[in-house]
């Protein structure tokens, strides 16, 4: 298995939307891709649940609130419960990244 991290960043994604959507040009790809991703992140904050068929979905989920240590001081402290963000792979997605050899 190869444990070696191929990290991708937007600017692969900006490439990628150049390359494979024909947008005519760098900075109009860019608007593409952060319109997209503002548009997720937005809805999540609004407590939407974004789902793109075949690919998955993004939700807010409550983390209840826990007793925990500081692990300095080893000081017992709450920690209040939140709102995080969780992605959910679609099964297609799931089924990919399955079929990749190990």
């Amino acid at each position: 298995m190869n444990t070696e991290k191929n990290i991708k960043t937007k600017n692969d994604i900006i490439d990628a939307v150049i390359d494979r959507a024909g947008a005519p040009s760098r900075r109009i790809a860019e608007r593409y891709v952060n319109g997209v991703l503002d548009y997720i992140k937005e809805q999540v904050a609004a407590g939407n649940t974004v789902q793109i068929t075949g690919w998955g979905k993004f939700e807010p989920v409550l983390q209840a609130g826990r007793d925990a240590r500081n692990p300095q001081s080893g000081e017992r402290m709450s920690v209040e419960a939140k709102w995080v963000v969780k992605f959910r792979p679609g099964a297609k997605f799931k089924q990919e990244v399955a079929a990749r050899e190990a």
